[in-house]
């Protein structure tokens, strides 16, 4: 999770252009771990189980389609069996030839809608992922400006957050006061008991093999 750009700023800019060096070691400043929050808060943990449920009945559907796939694959192995046996007469092979023709053109269609299902879930699941990170976050932001304002914070930084160069955000921080368990405890006071197991990571999806007649890539 990107934090950088969460940084919490109460009137910094005002702050650091007006404030005189006695003024400025008055300064109440706090400090929150926002990935620490995020990763403690209740409703992120309902979220990734949400996202796991929905991967894993994307998958079991891609399964479906892949069974059936399969399922051609072996009927056009039959089939060129049949195709390449010399003691077969010639109106057979032709009957068979013209069923192999259909059955590639179906396992051929049902791979593309194969590969644009995964590609349309995979887009849908993004955008699901970033729309619930959103709204957590704004909800974090909000119990943390809260917290500021409440306990008379001038300054507020997030600890996790880094530099565009790689460097953590802040480097020290003297007097300052972390109430990042104290955000998690606010936002958590009201979790139901079974929102404290983990959720548990869905297994990848399987690959779709290659069409008859065509190489696997």
């Amino acid at each position: 999770m990107t934090t950088r750009s969460l940084i919490l700023v109460a009137f910094a800019a005002a702050a650091f252009s007006s404030a005189t060096p006695a003024s400025a070691q008055e300064m109440k400043v706090g400090i929150v771990d926002m990935k620490r929050v995020f990763q403690e808060y209740f409703k992120t943990k309902d979220a990734e189980k949400k996202v796991n449920e929905d991967k894993s009945k994307a998958k079991k559907e891609l399964d479906e389609r892949s069974t059936k796939y399969k399922d051609l694959i072996g009927k056009w192995n039959e089939i060129e069996k049949v195709l390449k046996d010399k003691l077969v007469n010639e109106e057979l092979k032709a009957q068979k030839q013209k069923e192999a023709q259909e059955i590639i053109s179906e396992a051929r269609a049902l791979e593309r809608d194969m590969e644009e299902f995964r590609r349309r879930r995979e887009t849908q699941l993004q955008e699901q992922v970033m729309r619930m990170r959103k709204g957590l976050l704004e909800d974090i932001k909000t119990r943390v400006e809260e917290k500021a304002k409440r306990d008379n914070y001038d300054l507020v930084f997030d600890k996790s957050g880094m530099s565009p160069s790689g460097v953590p955000f802040l480097l020290h921080s003297k007097d300052a006061v972390d109430f990042s368990g104290d955000v998690i405890t606010e936002l958590n006071k009201n979790a139901p008991p079974e929102s404290a197991a983990p959720a548990a990571a869905p297994a990848a999806a399987p690959a779709a093999p290659a069409a008859p007649g065509k190489k696997a890539k």
